[in-house]
């Protein structure tokens, strides 16, 4: 018999009540019999969030356990008494082979706070004699006092477990590293947000420019919040939601792993954009691109202006940079580096497209007949070339442009070549500045379309590189082939005491970096024909028939190839192309002889004295 002191297990057995004729239901540890200070109906995290003041728990009921086993235990034997009489009066059944006495088998012990219900069917077990067996009673009986004393045991447990969480948050739940362990959701809120409304508050981002510039993008211009109530409500669960067994063992799994969560950051990067943007626009600079400007001082008639180079905020990296400081809540400063803009016209590209040709000069001699009316005619045909521009695609005729020679477009008399002889003519010398024109044009790679060499080989260029003109039957003709403009410059200047007349060809430099030139050779000299004489029947030259005059000493005549030679950029010949074969005629020497006899003189006759 238990004294009259109780234990939190067991209680003082209530007198029994009257036996039932009903089967004997032993239940243990149902989820009927559950204290109400085990279960809860919410988290209470709403109400807190809330301001809702918690009702007061009531007072914990415990169900008296000791009170039902005792009552179990006379029902099941009364039964079993009952039962045994009404079988002694039934005629014996053949029996079976005997089991061994007393070999009772004691049901399966429950799990702990399983929930389920365990019944236990109230059965008699007699000997032989139809006695009832008391060893089960009293086995059953301590099966059941074990269960009932673990069962209690495991409930004390559970209620002091859970009573720490009592309103606060159960130890080892974290929130961003902040222990809430003892804290209130209200308490909990307050410590979480004012540490993140710290970290939004100090956070800054600096954006800084070479020249001192700066901008600052802080916390409350991106509108940064933090999550706290959701993580909290959350944690808060832990412990404070579902059945006590539930809780119970939530909370007993914080003793193993720590609940750690930690508030998630939102921010409005459309700030960051706006703010980047603004940036973009004071800091890029467009590149200036090199320029030609028409200058009819100058020759080429243009001059360039200087690129510039541009500048731009990349801002695809730069808002990537950003992100990741705003998600790290990294404060600092970053100095904003733009990327060059490079033009995409430069002047040393605008100056290669024009550069120079070809150049070819020829000296004007001093010596010999009409040498100044000879010089003005070479230099009014040069400078008729100065400051032309060919278009792409044209022809060029010399005569069109050197005009017609005659005194009104500032012609002289001079001497001439004609039909193989020097003769007296207006515009006499300008074939010299054809010839010059042709070689310049050949060396700068045009398409020569006429060219008729001299009778005779002159004296300013080597044989071969001649081409005459006249104004009725000659002309040189070339085509600009080089799809870009061509200038024409010409000087006619003094260079160590003797006239020069220069050309210059400006335009598109050839593809290849080729250029080109002249090289002739002679392959034949053609010997002195026999002298020719004729009368001087106005005695310019000599009266009597025994005497001679000689006007010419003739000339060897020449049979000349050229080549039209390509080189390289290094100047170095890479093919050699034959273009024509020029023949100079050889002359004979001319002779004047007097037509008059000489008469005969009077021998002289020895006087008579």
């Amino acid at each position: 018999m238990a004294d009259d002191r109780q234990t939190p297990h067991r209680r003082r057995r209530p007198q029994a009540a009257p036996v039932s004729d009903e089967p004997v239901r032993i239940i243990v540890g149902t989820e009927e019999d559950t204290p109400d200070w085990m279960v809860s109906d919410t988290s209470g995290a709403a109400s807190r969030r809330n301001k809702q003041k918690k009702a007061e728990p009531e007072a914990p009921r415990h169900t008296s356990r000791g009170a039902q086993e005792t009552q179990a235990i006379l029902q099941m034997r009364q039964t079993r008494n009952e039962r045994a009489a009404d079988a002694a009066k039934k005629p014996a059944a053949p029996r079976k082979a005997p089991a061994r006495k007393n070999a009772a088998v004691p049901p399966p012990l429950p799990a702990a706070n399983s929930g389920r219900e365990i019944v236990l069917q109230g059965t008699v077990i007699s000997s032989a004699d139809n006695k009832p067996i008391v060893g089960v009673s009293v086995y059953v009986a301590v099966v059941l006092a074990v269960i009932g004393i673990r069962a209690g045991s495991r409930l004390v447990d559970i209620k002091q477990t859970l009573d720490r969480g009592d309103g606060v948050f159960y130890p080892n739940i974290y929130v961003n590293d902040i222990p809430l362990q003892g804290k209130t959701l209200d308490e909990a809120a307050a410590l979480v947000t004012q540490q993140v409304q710290s970290l939004i508050s100090s956070f800054k981002i600096t954006l800084r420019t070479q020249d001192g510039r700066s901008w600052d993008i802080t916390g409350d211009s991106l509108n940064m919040q933090y999550n706290v109530a959701d993580q909290l409500d959350q944690l808060w669960a832990i412990g404070h939601t579902g059945s006590s067994s539930v809780r119970y063992e939530q909370v007993k799994a914080l003793e193993e792993e720590p609940a750690m969560r930690y508030t998630t950051l939102s921010y409005d990067m459309s700030q960051v954009n706006q703010i980047l943007s603004q940036i973009k626009s004071e800091v890029d600079l467009p590149a200036v691109n090199a320029t030609r400007v028409d200058d009819e001082t100058k020759w080429p008639p243009f001059s360039y202006t200087d690129e510039t180079a541009g500048q731009t905020l990349d801002i695809t990296g730069l808002n990537e940079r950003i992100c990741t400081m705003v998600n790290m809540l990294e404060s600092g400063v970053v100095d904003l580096t733009p990327v060059p803009v490079q033009p995409s016209v430069t002047r040393a590209q605008l100056e290669a497209q024009i550069v120079k040709l070809s150049s070819f000069e020829t000296t004007v001699g001093k010596t010999g007949d009409y040498v100044e009316s000879r010089t003005e005619n070479i230099r009014v045909g040069t400078e008729r070339f100065n400051r032309l521009t060919v278009a792409p695609g044209k022809s060029v005729s010399f005569n069109k442009v050197a005009l017609k020679r005659t005194a009104a477009n500032g012609y002289q008399v001079a001497l001439e070549i004609a039909y193989g002889n020097y003769v007296e003519g207006i515009g006499g010398g300008i074939c010299q500045v054809s010839s010059t024109l042709y070689n310049a044009v050949v060396n700068a790679g045009l398409t020569v379309n006429k060219r008729t060499p001299h009778a005779i080989p002159s004296s300013y260029v080597d044989k071969g590189k001649d081409a005459t003109v006249s104004d009725d039957r000659y002309d040189f003709v070339f085509t600009n082939n080089t799809g870009a403009d061509i200038y024409i410059e010409t000087e006619f200047v003094k260079v160590k005491n003797y006239w020069t007349s220069r050309f210059i060809i400006y335009g598109r430099p050839d593809p290849n970096g080729y250029t080109y030139k002249l090289d002739s050779q002679v392959v034949e000299t053609l010997p002195l024909p026999e002298p020719t004489y004729k009368k001087d029947n106005n005695g310019e030259y000599v009266i009597y028939d025994d005497e001679t005059y000689q006007v010419s000493k003739g000339r060897e005549g020449y049979v000349v190839d050229v080549y039209l030679v390509t080189m390289d950029s290094n100047g170095l010949e890479i093919s050699r192309e034959k273009k024509y074969t020029d023949t100079y005629k050889a002359a004979a020497p001319i002779y004047y002889v007097g037509v008059t006899p000489r008469e005969t003189p009077i021998p002289d006759t020895p006087s008579i004295d």
